[in-house]
């Protein structure tokens, strides 16, 4: 076939590519692909243009050959009219003696860019537009970091870019979800801290001792700003010097570190240039420089061949110590606030307003923001992340355990575990837990979650309609076979703009910014705190180690410390509540009287006391009870009468007259049953008062409307 690549390099095998060239399916190597494809056109989504690689020196053929086939298997488009402009550029350069790269793994994103600026500005006077700018990049995002790994036949750590999704080298951990983000070494700037930072962290990573997510979203930054700190000396190599100024540099970092405008890395974190930066996160960047000082001064030998004997065959001991040193003591004391918490006022406003995400971009709603205003927004066509935010809310689940939970994350639960829940529709809740290994990975979930979770399946099967979806929140673009999550960056990024436009304050006018979505995570385990769960049903419902991490989510509300005392308050007679001091409530102990609680009410007798009343609490003044034990009082009713009609008729029989109205036991029964009537009656003008001694014959004096409920600080229910 003209212009084929010659096939003679596959047997020189000097170059990897054309290895992975020889087996590529016969339709991919070109130099003209798209004819004999199967559903090309879907592939590509280009209809049927083709990917002409005509005239183009080797190996750069059988590179954009095999990047194209592997975007195909990424489940994204193929890029074909990023690659034909590529060709295009290319091609011109050739003609008119324009000098490029000889590879596509030795031009970079930068150089191609340069390469269509110089392509329009000859041909056509002008700089490219935007839309050909973003074609050309796609190109040089993941697939060529793809064509970079498997032409490398060093540690995948060697690379300036480690990304899983091009490299399947890279070991995840077990419960670590499938990373579709990557990171890079090359933002390290002095290339003898970058090969020594990816052998350190490549060796961790590989050994188990970090995972992915720490450090790809954690140490990588760490190094990144220590490496930007050495740009401000004159020789950055004085940091390997003599150990005996290790503190006094290292104590120059913190500081330098603890100005928020040095810790910015990306533009996007510019909002919070004026924010204190926390202890912890100075400790964090100093124990990643101090632990790397000592991973190179224990394996001299390996770090002389890995590195070369300069300069890291400095480093010792003794400079880990004296970084080590300036790692601050934050004392372990757990900040009681309720500054992570989401109120009721705050959380109202959510129900009315999140459709609004849902909505398509051509529909409006109008709704009551947080500040009082009426306003009427558009859609953002985006019922996943409607619906992703809601069962955070419902679950108190992390953004990362919703965002990839398997889509068949629902289960039946056990005959037990049925009955327990008392008919109601209960179900096993798969998550995606990913920061624990030892830690639970489910939970009991009710009839609301399980409605939001049947209703996203229902849109993926939808939507897409011809695959196996492998996760229940889908990228919806460049996912052809379903095996992408929904990406955290455009969650965050649709719940920013989202608050922006619903502005939800909580009851002290605070905003409630909804992309902050781990303050709902410890909405939910106050919650369920304050319903009284013990501690180690906390604890594994919130899918922790250890009960001091879960009690840190439990925010300290003073509201919710009143609601408690006053749940225990008490109603007179004349249904006033009873004044209890603090050194009364604690004296008290009344919950803990089993006594106290009867069958048809409660007794107000104070527990120091005892009672020489034997069983005569319907006449007793100290007695209380409400509307809730009116069966049980009308039932005790009936049966006293029935009791009294029996026993003065058996003993009329055997004496042969009425039993006398002085009768001692008689006149107990009569008074009990006129109790049980002046309760009942009571009961029945005031439905929704408790009262108290009503049986007595203490005639009620003004009660006031309040409901006496001390069920309520026993439930565990969410």
């Amino acid at each position: 076939m003209p212009g084929e690549p010659r096939r003679l390099h596959a047997l020189a095998a000097e170059d990897p590519i054309w290895r992975l060239w020889s087996e590529l399916p016969t339709p991919w190597k070109g130099p003209v692909i798209g004819d004999g494809i199967e559903d090309w056109k879907r592939i590509t989504e280009n209809g049927d243009r083709r990917i002409d690689l005509r005239g183009l020196p080797d190996p750069m053929p059988a590179e954009l050959a095999w990047m194209a086939h592997w975007q195909a298997l990424d489940g994204t488009r193929s890029a074909v009219l990023g690659t034909n402009q590529l060709a295009n550029i290319l091609r011109r350069a050739i003609r008119d003696k324009h000098p490029f790269p000889a590879s596509i793994r030795a031009m970079d994103a930068e150089t191609a860019l340069a390469l269509q600026r110089w392509f329009y500005a000859t041909r056509w006077g002008r700089l490219p537009p935007h839309g050909s700018v973003a074609r050309l990049r796609v190109i040089f995002r993941f697939s060529r970091l793809a064509l970079l790994a498997r032409c490398t036949d060093g540690a995948w750590w060697q690379l300036d870019e480690w990304h899983p999704r091009c490299d399947p080298r890279i070991p995840l951990a077990e419960h670590e979800p499938q990373a579709h983000y990557g990171c890079s070494p090359s933002t390290i700037s002095h290339r003898w801290l970058r090969e020594a930072v990816k052998w350190y962290l490549g060796t961790q990573l590989e050994a188990g001792v970090l995972r992915w997510s720490t450090v790809s979203q954690e140490r990588m930054r760490c190094f990144t700003r220590f490496g930007r700190w050495l740009e401000t000396f004159t020789d950055p190599l004085d940091v390997l010097g003599d150990p005996a100024h290790a503190v006094e540099l290292a104590a120059a970092f913190r500081r330098w570190d603890a100005d928020p405008a040095n810790r910015h890395l990306r533009r996007s974190e510019q909002r919070f240039a004026n924010r204190p930066v926390h202890p912890r996160l100075v400790n964090d960047d100093l124990r990643a420089v101090a632990e790397l000082f000592a991973f190179v001064a224990a394996n001299p030998a390996e770090s002389r061949q890995i590195l070369g004997p300069h300069p890291w065959s400095r480093v010792t001991d003794a400079h880990a110590a004296g970084w080590f040193r300036q790692v601050s003591r934050i004392p372990h004391q757990r900040e009681l606030n309720d500054e992570h918490y989401v109120d009721d006022y705050a959380l109202a406003q959510v129900p009315a307003a999140l459709p609004l995400l849902g909505l398509g971009r051509d529909e409006q709603l109008t709704f009551t923001r947080g500040d009082g205003q009426e306003v009427t927004g558009r859609g953002f066509d985006d019922p996943q992340a409607m619906r992703m935010i809601l069962l955070q809310i419902l679950t108190g689940r992390r953004s990362s355990e919703i965002r990839t939970c398997r889509f068949d994350c629902l289960s039946p639960v056990l005959d037990r575990a049925a009955d327990a829940a008392e008919g109601e529709e209960i179900a096993r809740f798969h998550y995606a837990q990913s920061k624990i290994d030892i830690a639970p990975d489910t939970i009991l979930v009710d009839r609301e979650v399980v409605a939001v979770v049947e209703e996203q399946r229902s849109w993926v099967r939808e939507h897409f309609p011809d695959i196996t979806p492998r996760h229940l929140f889908l990228q919806r673009t460049g996912n052809r076979q379903g095996d992408k999550p929904y990406p955290s960056g455009t969650y965050n990024w649709m719940l920013r703009e989202f608050s922006k436009i619903v502005k939800i304050t909580d009851s002290k006018g605070k905003p409630v910014g909804l992309s902050h979505t781990h303050r709902f995570r410890h909405t939910k385990l106050t919650r369920l705190a304050e319903l009284g769960l013990p501690v180690h049903v906390l604890m594994r419902y919130a899918g922790h180690a250890t009960p001091t991490m879960s009690m840190h989510y439990v925010a300290a509300r003073q509201e919710h410390a009143e609601q408690a005392f006053l749940a225990t308050a008490k109603l007179r007679a004349d249904g006033s509540r009873v004044a209890f001091s603090r050194d009364d409530h604690d004296s008290l102990h009344l919950f803990n009287r089993a006594d106290r609680f009867l069958p048809h009410g409660w007794c107000m007798l104070p527990p120091l006391q005892t009672c020489d009343k034997g069983n005569a609490c319907l006449t007793c003044s100290v007695f209380v009870t409400d509307a809730t034990h009116q069966p049980a009082l009308e039932r005790q009713l009936a049966e006293t009468q029935a009791l009294i009609n029996r026993s003065t008729t058996v003993f009329e029989e055997r004496h042969g007259r009425p039993m006398p109205e002085d009768n001692v036991w008689l006149l107990q029964r009569r008074a009990e049953h006129a109790a049980l009537t002046k309760l009942l009656d009571t009961i029945q003008s005031t439905p929704d008062r408790a009262v108290q001694g009503a049986g007595c014959g203490a005639a009620p004096t003004g009660p006031i409307p309040v409901r006496l409920d001390l069920d309520h600080h026993r439930r565990n229910r969410p």
